[in-house]
């Protein structure tokens, strides 16, 4: 297990960088229509279940990462397998949201230049941010979550000023009643706030002088992150009406780029793009890193440094494979994923607490 250490503030910092990543400009819950915004809350409130239940494991075994109290819980041979699936599944997620950036910024910006050549700069920055270890890892994503708000100040002072935003496009609310709203929550669910299982393997890391306000400021972290994304998806709402919102790619580009003030101030879509690849990076980042670890743990190994090199070229040789095109990886990525996840973020976590209370019991007796 990796010995570096982290604040509370970082780990508020990391966590808010997670759950916004690529979320904050892509959007989700556009099905909703005018409700996004409340789909998004909506699905605040399982996320908040579910991290219970990994602020419960934490708090049974607050010196252990998942894939380290995992072998405790079930045993050696059923957790060794269950730590390699888990080390798969990191592994998976970071090349998703690899691909995704690389994606993004073929699409948006860099159309002429090859795939390969972006995700190849974006992998040698991802290695080495992972090879520093958690303590820069977290510093870092600190310093951008910093320029992420600054450039989100901004970004709303310029929507504002441009008179763009028509309040009129968020009502009527519930038009569809409840249903489409209800349907909307799994997918505001599991993005972000089941993904949140990705705490487990730093969650000893964290400078505490016990549990409690470790699980706290992560429970801060989710509801904080949460209301971002439900005002970001509300403005975009505001600005661009519903029925364009649901069909924007890339929902705050589309509303930066109506940005205009006295004809002067025009063109800031480097601001969307801007806050949509560092969240995306950072959040490709954490994945990676968990991953790392999570092999580290699997064989028992000293420490991560030896084995970031190999997962990252596994990483960025899987993220060119995994898909043909940004449309198939999108479809994979919001479609697909969130049905492969769910045993790792919801079905597992929840068994494990389980079985680790009877255990604790049966102990005690």
């Amino acid at each position: 297990m990796e010995t570096g250490k982290m604040s509370k503030l970082q780990l508020f910092s990391v966590m808010v960088m997670f759950e916004l990543g690529g979320v904050i400009a892509l959007g989700i819950g556009g099905n909703a229509k005018q409700d996004t915004w409340l789909a998004i809350l909506l699905g605040l409130v399982p996320g908040l279940c579910i991290l219970f239940v990994y602020g419960k494991l934490y708090t049974l075994y607050p010196k252990d990462t998942l894939t380290t109290f995992i072998p405790k819980i079930v045993g050696p041979y059923l957790g060794k397998p269950l730590v390699f699936i888990y080390s798969v599944h990191f592994m998976y997620q970071a090349v998703r949201n690899f691909r995704g950036i690389g994606n993004v910024m073929s699409i948006a910006v860099y159309d002429e230049t090859p795939l390969i050549a972006l995700l190849a700069l974006m992998g040698i920055a991802l290695m080495y941010i992972v090879y520093q270890g958690i303590e820069a890892m977290s510093r870092t994503i600190v310093t951008f979550l910093i320029v992420m708000a600054i450039l989100g100040v901004i970004g709303n002072l310029f929507v504002v000023f441009s008179g763009i935003i028509d309040v009129k496009n968020l009502l009527p609310i519930l038009e569809n009643g409840w249903k489409t709203v209800i349907n909307t929550i799994p997918l505001t669910y599991f993005l972000p706030y089941a993904e949140l299982v990705v705490v487990l393997m730093f969650f000893p890391n964290v400078q505490a002088a016990s549990t409690r306000p470790v699980v706290r400021i992560a429970a801060l972290a989710a509801v904080f992150s949460g209301f971002v994304l439900s005002y970001t998806m509300a403005l975009n709402t505001a600005v661009l009406g519903p029925d364009l919102l649901s069909r924007s790619t890339i929902p705050l580009l589309a509303t930066t780029s109506k940005i205009n003030i006295g004809d002067f101030i025009q063109k800031t879509d480097g601001i969307s793009l801007s806050t949509l690849v560092i969240s995306y990076f950072f959040k490709a980042v954490v994945y990676f890193y968990a991953a790392v670890a999570a092999v580290s743990d699997l064989w028992n190994l000293k420490g991560i440094r030896q084995i970031v090199v190999p997962i990252g070229m596994i990483v960025f040789f899987s993220s060119i494979m995994i898909a043909e095109n940004a449309v198939e990886n999108y479809i994979e990525g919001y479609v697909i994923n969130p049905y492969v996840a769910f045993p790792f973020q919801t079905a597992i976590p929840i068994v494990l607490l389980i079985v680790a209370w009877m255990r604790k019991k049966r102990a005690a007796a």
